[in-house]
């Protein structure tokens, strides 16, 4: 089957989970080192047509990825569509309690624009092995507990994961 799938069971309720995605502009920085900024557009409530606009990569090679989430049903979908260089991939998250935990799945497909359409396949399996990462980052800074100075003061999660 072509496209991007990865899932993940997250120990918290799924109305905790789904507001995590919900405040991207808050959240991606904690569990992505590479973003810079994050703008969401317009104010107010996240919901179907609210656009992220997120700043990331080293200096000389930073890119511009949009966001924009076109359909939104409160603690079971998200759906979304980007603009990643090329690619504007058709996302779906999707969230279902299972006992005290959440499981999140990813399904998405890359949609390459053309001449790049025959590596669809490849972007696929790339994008899949990302979102595979994301939503492990995304699991262990939901279920690490957060301390005084966390609640304060919030560090980005290390691309090394938590010391143990």
């Amino acid at each position: 089957m072509a496209g991007m799938h990865a899932a993940v069971t997250i120990a918290k309720p799924a109305s905790e989970v789904f507001r995590f995605f919900l405040d991207l502009d808050q959240n991606v920085p904690k569990t992505d080192p590479s973003i810079e900024s994050v703008v969401k557009t317009p104010e107010g409530p996240t919901g179907p047509g609210t656009t992220f606009r997120f700043r990331q990569g080293p200096p000389g090679k930073r890119r511009e990825t949009v966001t924009r989430f076109t359909a939104v049903e409160a603690e079971r979908r998200i759906e979304f569509e980007a603009t990643i260089g090329p690619l504007r991939p058709r996302c779906l998250l999707t969230f279902e309690q299972v006992g005290e935990g959440t499981r999140v799945e990813f399904t998405g497909h890359s949609n390459p624009i053309r001449p790049l359409r025959l590596l669809s396949s490849v972007l696929d399996r790339k994008g899949q092995r990302i979102w595979g990462e994301r939503l492990r980052r995304i699991k262990t800074v939901l279920e690490t507990p957060a301390t005084r100075a966390d609640a304060t003061d919030p560090q980005p999660f290390s691309a090394s994961g938590p010391e143990e």
